[in-house]
């Protein structure tokens, strides 16, 4: 006799059913089917965050896997051990120690937990967290979980920041995560192909982030131009990751909905980066690229599949970047999720000498993010929900 399947099993098949078209056609992975794996009604915007998942971070990290080959055994952590676990440790120590002396001595200031990648724990140079401690130093304590190379795979699986929550209340939570999945171990090798033929004019039409671009029409003529030049060397697991980082994204914040309904998060993405194998000049941009092996990210990659032309190289990374940040425009802005979501648009705002290497910027460029941060924890509200990073001539390193 056959058994009937319980409800658990009815789910599990739904869930199987959406995962599958989200690899096998990301155009069509929408927000009804996030919405249904996470259980979460848009009819319902107000309803708490009780219910069950119809996925769990095991489903999110063998989607992961499943994007680039990768078996079972596969860690992600090969962008953050040795050297770098030992600076992660370091500067991760010296900032504990300054929150704890902030809150003893200014029992007023408001508490901040961030989480994320090198964007908020370079070891090396000044990053954002960095900024936001200098020029917060009377209003904010920051207590910083980031690690430069962490993945978001693991900040979703070890779940540090709901424990650090719940310990600190914080007012608000800043996350910057998903670019070291793009980008570690040459994967870009993987989503791009001189000869792809997958990102048709039917395609443009029907994939949501491209088509709601297009008909934005908020890009100039240079730049449309350049947006669809680099879209034509895409393949299917680019659009395939950027569906996975989305939905990792919006489970991540569930969680947090769940247990602190009032939590301000705030998202960045990322500038338009420069593709090279430049070193230098200057001592720190020198040991900056040999640590972080400058060109491996987005240079060497396009080499790999016989891109060379330099023009080609940054219409490339310029549709990826773009294509995160509407991405993540599109999270802020989902009612489901509550008010209190921002997006920092870190896009155009830094020129060429700005850049330290293929992934991180200088000093006086990082420095107009982390005011922008400020502007988004002072004056967020419904009505803007995105900060765009504006250039400024008053730049100081």
């Amino acid at each position: 006799m056959s058994r009937q399947p319980t409800l658990s099993d009815s789910n599990r098949q739904l869930a199987d059913g959406i995962l599958k078209k989200l690899m096998r056609e990301p155009e069509k992975f929408g927000q009804p089917d996030i919405h249904t794996l996470l259980n979460v009604s848009e009819a319902n915007p107000d309803e708490p965050f009780s219910s069950d998942e119809l996925i769990d971070t095991t489903d999110l990290r063998r989607l992961m896997l499943r994007i680039f080959d990768q078996n079972e055994n596969f860690k992600f952590d090969n962008a953050n051990t040795g050297y770098l676990n030992l600076l992660n440790n370091f500067s991760q120590g010296k900032r504990h120690r300054k929150f704890f002396k902030r809150i003893r001595t200014n029992t007023n200031v408001k508490r901040i937990v961030a989480e994320g990648d090198s964007w908020f724990e370079h070891p090396i140079v000044k990053d954002v967290i960095d900024w936001l401690n200098k020029l917060g130093k009377d209003d904010y304590a920051i207590y910083s979980l980031a690690r430069g190379g962490d993945f978001l795979t693991n900040i979703l699986e070890e779940r540090e920041y709901i424990t650090e929550l719940s310990l600190y209340r914080p007012e608000v939570f800043l996350l910057s995560a998903g670019g070291i999945e793009l980008v570690n171990g040459r994967r870009v090798a993987l989503m791009i192909d001189r000869e792809s033929t997958y990102v048709t004019e039917e395609y443009q039409q029907t994939h949501p982030l491209i088509r709601d671009v297009l008909i934005r029409g908020d890009l100039s003529e240079e730049h449309q131009r350049t947006l669809l030049r680099g879209l034509s060397f895409l393949t299917k697991e680019h659009f395939v990751l950027l569906s996975v980082l989305e939905l990792s994204y919006k489970y991540l914040i569930k969680q947090l909905r769940k247990k602190f309904t009032e939590l301000t998060i705030i998202t960045h993405g990322y500038d338009y980066t420069v593709p090279s194998f430049q070193r230098g000049p200057g001592v720190v941009k020198y040991l900056v690229n040999l640590i972080g092996g400058n060109g491996q990210h987005f240079k060497e990659p396009m080499m790999i599949r016989g891109i060379t032309d330099e023009q080609e190289q940054r219409s490339i990374s310029f549709a990826m970047i773009h294509l995160f940040n509407e991405m993540m425009i599109k999270i802020a802005n989902d009612p489901i999720f509550g008010p209190n979501i921002y997006h920092i648009d870190c896009r155009g705002y830094a020129q060429d000498s700005d850049w330290h290497d293929e992934l991180h910027l200088r000093p006086r460029s990082i420095r107009r993010v982390a005011e922008t941060y400020l502007e988004a924890i002072k004056n967020g509200s419904q009505d803007q929900k995105v900060f765009k990073v504006r250039p400024t001539s008053a730049h100081v390193d």
